[in-house]
């Protein structure tokens, strides 16, 4: 029988250590700034991919999934011509499914697994921005004091392990239902990635 003492921990939305660290620097007219941020330990959990292995009615064997569904169990396969046909004798199946991870994905919701839950840690450039400060000689003829020309780009790579387009998730698990609205740490589903940023600038001083 199974009580409330089976319940074991599985994964931690809370992370063992988040931080960041920057180096800064100047040479001759240039100046630049690296900034990161980093997360080690917590876990992260795939909903996208239990999502992608539902087999309610509103979705079909043709739609386009992610790429985990491939380590489904199967009942069908595909002939030489591209014709889809049912598997039903059993040592046939066991050879189709010998390699198979997941349930036969045509539930009407996705099954819970542990294994969609994943590491969260990473390390993201947050960002980086470059600089050139014209000489004064050259600027004072103009009547400015000081001119800097500058190129900052956010977010351009995040290491990572998780599978997922991004580890560091907060989001409504119900976003398209009317009791949508609280957040759920590290719950990967329908989240949109960070943007990646690229911004000019030119900062003057009379």
């Amino acid at each position: 029988m199974v009580t409330t003492d089976d319940a074991t921990i599985v994964g931690r939305a809370q992370a063992k250590l988040t931080g960041g660290f920057n180096f800064n620097g100047n040479y001759k007219n240039f100046d630049f700034a690296v900034n990161f941020t980093y997360q080690i330990g917590g876990d992260v959990y795939n909903a996208n991919v239990m999502h992608s292995m539902m087999g309610n009615k509103d979705t079909a064997l043709g739609q386009g999934r992610l790429a985990e569904v491939g380590e489904t169990w199967r009942m069908f396969d595909v002939d030489a011509s591209g014709n889809l046909f049912a598997v039903t004798e059993p040592a046939a199946l066991k050879a189709l499914n010998a390699g198979a991870k997941y349930a036969l994905p045509y539930s009407e919701y996705g099954i819970v697994n542990s294994e969609f839950i994943e590491d969260a840690s990473y390390l993201r450039l947050q960002t980086i921005t470059m600089g050139y400060t014209f000489p004064s000689q050259l600027t004072q003829r103009i009547g400015i004091n000081r001119a800097r020309l500058y190129f900052t780009a956010g977010n351009l790579f995040c290491l990572k392990g998780y599978s997922g387009l991004d580890p560091d998730v907060n989001v409504s698990p119900s976003a398209d239902s009317s009791y949508s609205g609280f957040p759920t740490p590290n719950y990967d589903f329908r989240s949109y990635p960070k943007s990646r940023t690229f911004t000019f600038g030119l900062n003057v001083t009379f």
